[in-house]
């Protein structure tokens, strides 16, 4: 008679367990994209020369992030990233800078419809209206990186889809909430996004879509409408005036504070969940995979 030895599974040291526990790795790997940036940003505008200074660090901030982003995941999660794949990147990094780009203009539209929003003048286009175009590209690359690559992505392996979109989309409202003018709607309509964001990283499991479209948001709102970003005052090629009452204005916020942005989110978000939804693209909860394991 045979006799079967059945080993059972090696333990992990408590060292290991702790670099993999999903808390640790958010940490480490926030910690990398921003110290990655800030030293980036620095040393580019230490060495680079004066006329070079409004563009590149910001570009070269951006490249670096991804690039610590990349190293983190080979290096500590030891698997291809596939979130950075090169395929289809140019295709979603054009459609979602065409999506970013008229989600602005359908606001601003709907707006001059409702007569709220009247175009004064137009402004000559000079490279002082590029520079926004580059800090927005690193705004759209750190806060994706971390709120969907990291945040999101990590919270959706532990606890599933659903969880992961209520825990990354209040995290991105909160880490709103010292902007200037926040209200109450500015920060609810931030949450939104971060579901928003959060849909648009689901539907190709790929940073670039999302990327895209929060920097065309942010340099169309800024840059070529003239409308407060974040509560941040913005100068771009058109000037405009709003007017009406703040809960479709925004107020000294913004745009981003109107119940148009809201409507938006939810419909161009909504599309996406959906086509995540049909691409199977859902992670289930912790909870189910557990019943199901044990069933």
């Amino acid at each position: 008679m045979s006799t079967v030895c059945i080993t059972a599974p090696k333990r992990q040291s408590w060292g290991k367990r702790l670099l993999h526990f999903p808390l640790t790795k958010i940490v480490i790997a926030t910690f990398l994209a921003v110290a990655s940036a800030v030293l980036t940003f620095k040393l580019a505008k230490a060495i680079a020369a004066k006329e070079m200074r409004i563009i590149w660090p910001e570009i070269i901030s951006a490249i670096v992030v991804l690039l610590s982003y990349w190293a983190y995941v080979r290096l500590v999660e030891k698997r291809p990233v596939t979130e950075l794949s090169r395929l289809n990147a140019l295709s979603e990094i054009v459609v979602g800078l065409l999506i970013g780009t008229l989600m602005v203009e359908a606001e601003i539209g709907a707006l001059y419809a409702l007569g709220h929003y009247e175009l004064t003048g137009i402004n000559n286009w000079t490279m002082k209206l590029v520079q926004p175009l580059a800090v927005m590209v690193f705004v759209g690359v750190i806060e994706e990186v971390i709120g969907r690559g990291i945040i999101f992505r990590i919270t959706e392996e532990a606890l599933g889809s659903l969880p992961a979109i209520l825990i990354s989309a209040l995290l991105f409202g909160l880490a709103h909430i010292p902007g200037k003018d926040a209200g109450v709607m500015a920060i609810g309509n931030t949450v939104a996004a971060g579901a928003f964001f959060a849909a648009a990283y689901m539907l190709t499991r790929r940073l670039w879509l999302c990327i895209a479209i929060h920097a065309a948001w942010n340099y169309t709102l800024g840059s070529i409408f003239s409308i407060a970003v974040s509560g941040q005052a913005s100068s771009g090629l058109l000037n405009g005036r709003l007017t009406g009452p703040e809960w479709i204005t925004g107020g000294a916020y913004g745009l981003e504070a109107s119940v148009l942005t809201l409507v938006a989110l939810v419909i161009v978000g909504g599309y996406f969940f959906w086509l995540a939804h049909k691409r199977g693209h859902f992670v289930a909860p912790i909870w189910r995979r557990v019943s199901l394991s044990v069933a």
